[in-house]
C-alpha cells in the first residue's frame, strides 16, 4: 500500500475539512477550491476548473501515449440536516454529506498522492470531481463543457462506498450496479371556499389521497433483483393550516 500512517491521517482531515462544509448540487465553490487545494501539492500535469459548474479534473500524464483513464467522484452534499454529534460534523444548517461524497472525494485525492509519487507509464489518467450529482444535472453539463473533449477518456470508472462492506473489501458486479432514479412533481389545483360554502370550493384533497397509494404500488420486488423497482412519496402538502375554510 503507498499511503503511509502520516498520508492516511492528512487524507483523514481533509475529508472531515469536506464533511464540514457541505455545499447542496450547484452551489460547489468552496468545495471546488478545498479540492484544488489538495490537489496542487501532487504536482498535476493539469488542473481544469468550473467544468460544468464547479466540477474540477486533474490530469496525471505518463511519458509515452496511451489511453485515457478516467476516476470520477461527486462534490455536492444533501439539503439534509445532519444528527449525528460528530466532532466534524456539519457546520451549515439543513445541508450535510449523507451520501459519502467527501469520503469519495478524498480517495481520489489518496489517488492523485499515489500518482504523484507513481506517475502513469503511459497515457493519462484523469481525476474527475464531478459538480451536481445529487440532482442528476452535473453529469450531463460536464460532458457539454467544450472542455471536456480535451481529457475525454476511454475509459471511465466511478465508485460508491457501501456500508457493511467489511474494511478493505471492494466489490465489482458485471452489468449495471446502481438504481437510476427520477423525479416528478405533481401540482394540483384547486378553489379555495369558505367552510359555510364548500359548494363554490374545489379540494385536491381525494385526488392526493388516491394518488398516494397508487404511486406507491407502482414498487416492484425487492433489491437486488433486476427487476426492483421502487416508487416514494417524500413529500406532499395540502393548504394551510387555518380552520374554516373548504
Amino acid at each position: 500500500m503507498f499511503l503511509s500512517p502520516t498520508d492516511l491521517h492528512a487524507l483523514t482531515a481533509i475529508r472531515h475539512e469536506l464533511h464540514r462544509y457541505p455545499e447542496v448540487s450547484g452551489e460547489e465553490q468552496e468545495t471546488a477550491r478545498r479540492i484544488v487545494e489538495a490537489l496542487t501539492p501532487f504536482n498535476p500535469a493539469r488542473i481544469l476548473t468550473g467544468l460544468g459548474g464547479h466540477g474540477v479534473a486533474a490530469v496525471f500524464s505518463g511519458a509515452a501515449p496511451g489511453p485515457t483513464l478516467l476516476f470520477r467522484s461527486e462534490l455536492d452534499a444533501l439539503p439534509i440536516t445532519e444528527k449525528n454529534r460528530l466532532p466534524y460534523g456539519s457546520t451549515i444548517p439543513g445541508k450535510g454529506h449523507l451520501c459519502g461524497h467527501d469520503g469519495h472525494s478524498t480517495i481520489l485525492l489518496a489517488l492523485a498522492l499515489g500518482l504523484s509519487r507513481q506517475p502513469p507509464a503511459t497515457g493519462r489518467v484523469v481525476l474527475l470531481f464531478q459538480p451536481a450529482e445529487e440532482n442528476g444535472a452535473g453529469a450531463a453539463a460536464v460532458l457539454a463543457d467544450p472542455r471536456f473533449a480535451e481529457i475525454a477518456p476511454d475509459l471511465a470508472f466511478s465508485l460508491h462506498n457501501l456500508p457493511g462492506l467489511p474494511l478493505g473489501h471492494v466489490a465489482l458486479k458485471a452489468g449495471p450496479v446502481n438504481c437510476a432514479s427520477r423525479g416528478l412533481k405533481i401540482t394540483l389545483t384547486g378553489k379555495t371556499a369558505h367552510a359555510s360554502q364548500p359548494e363554490t370550493g374545489l379540494s385536491p384533497m381525494q385526488a392526493i389521497s388516491s394518488l398516494m397509494p397508487a404511486l406507491t404500488a407502482l414498487s416492484h420486488s425487492a433489491p437486488p433483483a433486476p427487476d426492483f423497482r421502487l416508487a416514494t412519496v417524500t413529500h406532499a402538502q395540502l393548504g394551510e393550516p387555518a380552520f374554516g375554510i373548504e
